[in-house]
């Protein structure tokens, strides 16, 4: 699914939290000439979910969706993170048993398996339902109530809005004070514990490690009882705080929240491929592209006392430029990557073929169709293999049965 980058600011204001640090911080936000307030997208769940429900999609459930494409906050840049990212996604609607809470990680933990990340960690936690959310929260406000002294700023004012926040602080001071709060897991209805048991024994079952982590509460409002992330360890390459690949959870009341239906179910992930990137870049598991064929168109060279006309040269300089395109469609139609030099006006006739030789070699190219005045005349191609620097005459059928049969060079 495709939504658009730009999106009516309350879809985001009204479902990530006012308090969030998204919301917060981070929008980029605008009014159009309409008076309209819109926002670039910061992430993909609120816009699909604006678009499922003002397509009606829920009326066919259940829907499983995977998105990809821009997202934009204004944060400051680090290692992997970027105030325009690249983000890869799912989201499943319609189904409401913890089953399919299984069946969502299991799928982020192969996507992540087959990208070669097998050095990630499964983090998990329940938030429970909205009960036992609100029971925490009593319980979490009057134990941080007594030691507001040492918070930090934005933990303080989180205080009155989300004191659930608080559990996702970076900040020192803030951490020193977590160690001793209430667990959320003391305060579950007995239905979320169960449901929790059921997501943790099958994870086991399907031999997915996973590490129950008290006070993972992602980030934005609309997440309930499951929360999960994919963690790498102190990775150079991204920084001691920057170890999140992969991050999801529920969200069960979002559709609703938004104007739509009650009752329809929501759980999703999404990971960020500028920090996958950085991970998997010395892993090599992209296919090195093929290597391309270069066609040459190479002009006519004066010769000691030749009188051809500016005209003269034109003409045949156009049909050669012609009959090397067509050269060029053929090759692409057979599967076989090719490159047409085009000439280059600051070196001379004399010049054009050894330069564009040069130039054939720096692109890994195999070979080289050389196309003249000569070649035109007497109907053949000049095919330059430059791995072992022969070269022999070849009609166009010729050259394309043995590049296709030529060791090493791959079809797209």
């Amino acid at each position: 699914v495709t939504t658009p980058i730009l999106e009516y600011s309350q879809v985001f204001e009204r479902t990530l939290g006012d308090d969030s640090d998204v919301v917060g911080k981070e929008l980029y936000s605008f009014e159009d000439k309409g008076g309209s307030r819109l926002t670039m997208r910061p992430e993909g769940t609120a816009g699909i979910t604006r678009a499922l429900i003002s397509q009606k999609l829920y009326n066919d459930l259940p829907q499983k969706y995977y998105y990809h494409g821009p997202m934009f906050r204004h944060e400051r840049p680090q290692k992997g993170r970027l105030r325009q990212f690249e983000q890869f996604g799912v989201e499943v609607y319609g189904q409401g048993h913890a089953s399919s809470d299984v069946e969502t990680i299991e799928l982020a933990s192969e996507f992540l398996k087959s990208i070669g990340l097998t050095n990630t960690t499964l983090e998990i936690n329940s938030l429970g339902d909205s009960q036992s959310r609100q029971n925490y929260r009593t319980a979490l406000k009057d134990y941080l109530l007594q030691h507001v002294g040492g918070l930090s700023q934005d933990s303080v004012n989180r205080l009155s809005t989300n004191p659930l926040r608080i559990l996702d602080s970076k900040s020192p001071q803030d951490i020193d004070i977590l160690q001793d709060c209430p667990v959320l897991s003391d305060y579950l209805s007995q239905a979320s514990r169960d449901r929790f048991s059921f997501i943790t024994e099958t994870l086991s079952a399907l031999q997915i490690p996973y590490v129950i982590n008290p006070r993972l509460v992602r980030g934005l409002d609309y997440y309930q009882d499951t929360v999960f992330e994919f963690k790498v360890s102190d990775s150079p390459l991204l920084g001691a705080q920057q170890g999140t690949v992969l991050a999801g959870g529920r969200y069960d009341g979002l559709v609703e929240k938004m104007g739509g239906p009650t009752g329809v179910s929501s759980i999703g992930w999404a990971a960020g491929l500028e920090r996958l990137s950085l991970l998997v870049g010395g892993l090599q598991l992209v296919p090195e592209p093929a290597r391309p064929v270069a066609v040459i168109p190479v002009p006519d060279r004066p010769t000691s006392g030749s009188r051809s006309s500016p005209v003269e040269s034109a003409t045949s300089l156009t049909r050669i430029h012609k009959e090397a395109l067509t050269i060029c469609g053929a090759l692409r139609e057979q599967g076989i990557r090719t490159e047409f030099m085009h000439l280059t006006q600051t070196v001379s006739a004399k010049s054009q073929l050894p330069k564009q030789l040069a130039r054939a070699s720096k692109l890994n190219a195999s070979h080289a169709v050389i196309v003249g005045t000569t070649e035109i005349q007497e109907g053949v191609l000049t095919v330059k293999d430059l791995d072992k620097s022969t070269q022999q005459k070849s009609s166009l059928q010729e050259m394309v049965q043995k590049l296709r049969a030529e060791k090493g060079l791959k079809l797209l």
